[in-house]
């Protein structure tokens, strides 16, 4: 005959034993623990004093004292797991018990009405027990002395950190401290179950936009990352920002934090529910202003959560092709952001479009598209006005009617005509072709730089001018700084020799053996060396050779000037 047992959940007596590891033991949580506390007993104010202590250095003695309604059952203060906390503040905070534990590494007094405990490190881990001792002294509220080991200036830059946002009015040795409003700065409010969530491109107070404890459960404030809304547009200017959101816990029962000590937020459904609710506020205030540049899924998202906005604003960056390594200016201009009115006549320019440095050459050098080019913008595929822009997506380089690929492995002759055949998706989702004219091609996915140009081209005169500096457009669209250099190599270092290796490149393709020559020969002669010449009176240096290998240098001296 089977038996049927049952087992249920309870506490060990032994946790007593590790109650000391139930808290990380730093400054800042002792404070929030006792704010908590008091706050809890409905005090207003809350009076503190820290003293060095005169007999161990290192020490504090540390005095609180609370204008509260004290303590009725000295027992709740060891009971661990059991608050003691009954009616509303059960209801609304949820409090774990565990909390007066914070101090279990101290010694400590508590006075409330006329009666007075001391409770050693060895009580609270269940090893000793404390009398309960009646006092003539009358004491409102509860007043709670304790030593803490740490410096006093470390226990009153943690208790300013605490008070400044816990709704509290904190005294320290009979000043007052700081106390801010957590949200203010914030454009836009709501409360939402017992949190009031606040939205803002920045806040006044503590804010950082890395990292930012973003909830404040009463002065004790946890990072936990949600996400910023980017789009919103501050009244009076013409570049977006991001909306970032605040959390100020007003009902503590409804977001569950973890215990003991509430360092973190634990992600359940009633977390989940409340975050939705909170974007749902977000996009509220974005229904008030003039115009947004949400991205579409954060559109779609509002209308999802019953919030119609309109579309977004037309916001585009101008083309332009990047150079591969981060450190180079781009040769021809830094793409700029525009809010356009209208955004008929425009062409888009897909991000992995092939050839970029090329066709931006072309554009340069006599080509013409006759419309702007503006960067592709995914976020925003899904909106009417951008889904009916025209989009080049592809390219291919024709050389002399060949593709570039087959032209390579066939011929090294400078060719008459290098075309660009670029791909224009157009918005009803067929596509058309369009050619344009190109002086020179250069691989931009290539590890070296690969390039040719048309002959007879502007570059090819002694000076190489021509419509850009062909040096500059080919070292911007090919190099790459490198950590295979070896530590000792620094971005310049590597920049510098590189731009050397195409310069002598360069020299030979558009000058020819003779004028390449010439052009280092003039740059040989470095400013000391030009000094020293004005100098001695020199004006001419010859160089002669006798073999292969030996060359001469003779200086000949500038004829004196007639005298008079």
């Amino acid at each position: 005959m089977s038996t049927t047992m049952s087992i249920t959940a309870k506490v060990h007596q032994g946790i007593l034993a590790k109650a000391d590891r139930l808290f990380r033991n730093d400054d800042a949580g002792v404070w929030v623990e006792l704010l908590q506390n008091a706050r809890r007993a409905v005090a207003t104010t809350v009076d503190v004093s820290i003293d060095d202590s005169q007999s161990r250095p290192g020490t504090c003695s540390i005095t609180i004292h609370d204008n509260g309604v004290g303590i009725s059952d000295f027992q709740a203060l060891l009971s661990l797991g059991g608050s003691g906390w009954e009616g509303e503040t059960q209801a609304k905070e949820d409090p774990a018990g565990m909390g007066f534990f914070a101090l279990c590494r101290s010694e400590v007094q508590v006075h409330s009405g006329n009666h007075s405990v001391h409770l050693s490190p060895d009580v609270f881990l269940g090893k000793d027990a404390a009398q309960i001792v009646e006092m003539a002294e009358t004491v409102k509220g509860t007043r709670i002395c304790f030593t803490r080991d740490s410096s006093k200036a470390a226990l009153i830059s943690s208790l300013q950190q605490v008070s400044e946002f816990c709704p509290l009015a904190v005294f320290l040795d009979g000043e007052q401290l700081p106390h801010r409003d957590f949200l203010e700065g914030a454009l836009h409010r709501e409360l939402i179950d017992g949190i009031e969530v606040g939205f803002a491109t920045s806040f006044t107070h503590g804010w950082s936009t890395y990292h930012d404890k973003n909830w404040n459960f009463y002065g004790a404030r946890i990072d936990y990352a949600v996400a910023s809304i980017d789009g919103f547009f501050p009244p009076g200017q013409v570049s977006p920002a991001s909306l970032h959101a605040r959390f100020n816990v007003l009902e503590t029962s409804r977001v569950k934090l973890q215990l003991p000590d509430r360092r973190a937020i634990i992600e359940d459904e009633f977390l989940k529910s409340f975050l939705r609710k909170a974007r749902a506020a977000a996009y509220r205030f974005f229904e008030k202003q003039e115009r947004h540049t949400l991205p579409f899924k954060s559109w779609r998202e509002a209308k999802e959560l019953g919030i119609i906005l309109p579309e977004s604003a037309c916001l585009l960056y101008t083309w332009h092709a990047s150079p591969p390594d981060d450190g180079l200016e781009p040769l021809f201009d830094y793409p700029e952001r525009k809010l356009l009115s209208d955004c008929n006549g425009i062409m888009l320019v897909a991000n992995d479009v092939t050839n970029e440095h090329t066709i931006e050459g072309a554009l340069n050098s006599g080509a013409s598209l006759l419309t702007p080019l503006y960067k592709e913008e995914p976020q925003f595929a899904g909106y009417s006005w951008y889904d009916a822009l025209p989009k080049i997506a592809d390219s291919e380089v024709l050389i002399d009617g060949t593709p570039f690929d087959e032209w390579r492995k066939s011929s090294q002759e400078r060719p008459q005509r290098i075309d660009l055949q670029l791909t224009v998706e157009d918005p009803a989702g067929s596509s058309h072709q369009i050619r344009l004219p190109a002086l020179i091609h250069v691989e931009s996915s290539s590890d070296e730089c690969e390039f040719v140009a048309v002959r007879q081209s502007p570059w090819d005169n002694d000076d190489m001018a021509g419509p850009f500096s062909v040096l500059e457009f080919l070292v911007n669209a090919t190099f790459l700084a490198s950590d295979d250099w070896g530590e000792a190599d620094s971005w310049e270092t590597q920049h510098d020799s590189y731009e050397e290796d195409i310069e002598r490149r360069v020299n030979a393709y558009f000058r020819g053996p003779r004028a390449t020559l010439l052009a280092i020969l003039r740059k040989a002669i470095e400013w000391e060396a030009d000094r020293l010449a004005t100098e001695l009176n020199v004006n001419e240096i010859r160089f002669t050779r006798d073999s292969e290998h030996q060359w001469h240098v003779k200086l000949i001296d500038a004829q004196p000037l007639p005298r008079h």
